[in-house]
């Protein structure tokens, strides 16, 4: 009798021990111990103004719906390794991700990110720039939806209107109207380059150059995949790019984006290539010698009209978020006209939507948008291969020789050729 007695005791122990480890169990889970009743979500986001914009608008997003989202900065260089290891690791550590969009093929064809087809049966909403959303489909253009456009950045042409006034010049819609008002600009203002050019090598010249040569009718990558960079395309542009350098100052082939700031600031650039956050610097009362002189346009073209690279930032879900569904509402919402507007008035970045860049409020203290909304519709897209920062570091490595005089261009284009095809193999 008192063993049995015993046994009791032993499982009634036992009994009371499994309850108490339940509750804990349903206490580590609940939605209080997540910060938020309706859950919460994390972002990886660039570092900078586009991080902190993001943290403004998570707070409104968490008191609306109740929902928290944690925004994760991290500097560019290491946003993308971070991002990769978590998602090959299993971790799960991250529901939403910033993307630069050349990232966008690597990303898609490893099968990192999550489709979001299933969430967008009817299509995205029109009022998306398609060029845009154009990034975040693989295949290209044309393939299942990884992502949605969060920034629209895209490269403008930069020119003195003063001094187009002066001369009686007209707006430049092509690459030989440039080299000819250049050519008067430098002869008749002594102070003044017509044109300044990016001649570093890696990225700086490429991205520099790349405009020229689709404007020519070039493809970095035919439909097979095989380089095109020696072709008549390339040729012509690089003359017309050789023509330019002429009408600049001496040392560009070490400019990079600094020397490019600086000689727009000071008066001593009358034209070039920049990015939408240059207009910030020329327009800068303080620092800047020609505020109010400088106009914006789409980048001239020449064969095709189509010809600044485009380079948006995209928000995408990884393949192992534990929270998919409440990062495709916060993906929907941060990505709708109001969170874009809030985003931009807050110096976050630049818009995904054609109607914000007809916006009265947003063009009062962007000048450039509509000058803006008119290259995004003419961009083209670096080409869709994982292989791409390869391919960059060697065609821009030739690029820079033939700049700076060390190769011809043929001899410079065939190698570069060459090299680019060992890459693509």
């Amino acid at each position: 009798m008192l063993k049995r007695k015993g046994i009791f005791t032993r499982l009634t122990a036992i009994l009371l021990m499994l309850i108490m480890l339940t509750g804990c169990s349903e206490k580590a889970t609940s939605p209080d111990e997540k910060g938020a009743e309706g859950g919460e979500i994390v972002v990886a986001a660039r570092a900078g103004s586009m991080s902190d914009a993001l943290e403004t608008l998570a707070a409104e997003y968490e008191e609306n719906t109740g929902v928290k989202v944690k925004i994760t900065a991290l500097p560019y260089d290491s946003l993308k390794e971070k991002v990769v290891l978590d998602v090959r690791n299993n971790s799960g550590a991250y529901d939403l991700v910033m993307m630069d969009d050349p990232w966008m093929p690597e990303f898609g064809e490893s099968g990192l990110l999550l489709s979001l087809d299933d969430y967008f049966k009817d299509g995205v909403d029109s009022d998306f720039i398609k060029k845009s959303v154009d990034l975040c489909r693989v295949p290209y253009a044309s393939g299942s939806l990884y992502a949605l456009p969060l920034v629209g950045n895209v490269q403008m042409f930069f020119y003195r209107k003063d001094l187009f006034e002066k001369y009686s010049l007209d707006e430049p819609a092509t690459w030989d109207q440039v080299l000819e008002a250049s050519r008067v600009i430098t002869e008749k203002e002594p102070d003044t380059f017509g044109y300044v050019l990016r001649g570093q090598r890696g990225n700086p010249v490429v991205a520099n150059y790349i405009p020229l040569f689709w404007a020519y009718g070039g493809k970095v990558l035919d439909e097979d995949m095989k380089p095109q960079v020696n072709s008549e395309a390339g040729i012509k542009s690089m003359e017309m790019y050789l023509n330019l350098k002429e009408t600049g100052p001496k040392g560009v082939e070490t400019f990079d984006s600094d020397q490019i700031a600086t000689a727009l600031t000071q008066g001593t650039a009358a034209m070039t290539i920049a990015w939408p956050s240059w207009v910030s610097k020329v327009d800068n009362e303080e620092s800047s010698k020609v505020v109010g002189k400088i106009e914006f346009s789409a980048v001239p073209g020449a064969v095709n009209d189509s010809s600044a690279m485009i380079g948006n930032w995209l928000l995408g879900i990884p393949k192992t978020s534990k929270n998919a569904d409440l990062a495709v509402e916060f993906l929907k919402w941060v990505t709708g006209k109001d969170a874009e507007k809030k985003m931009a008035l807050a110096g976050g970045g630049v818009p995904t939507r054609i109607s914000l860049y007809e916006d009265e409020d947003l063009i009062e203290k962007y000048r450039h948008f509509p000058a803006q909304l008119d290259a995004l519709q003419h961009s083209v897209a670096r080409p869709r291969t994982p292989l791409w920062s390869k391919v960059e570091d060697t065609w821009g490595l030739y690029l820079s020789l033939i700049v700076s005089g060390e190769m011809e261009i043929k001899e410079g284009l065939d190698k570069a050729n060459e090299e680019i095809e060992k890459i693509m193999q």
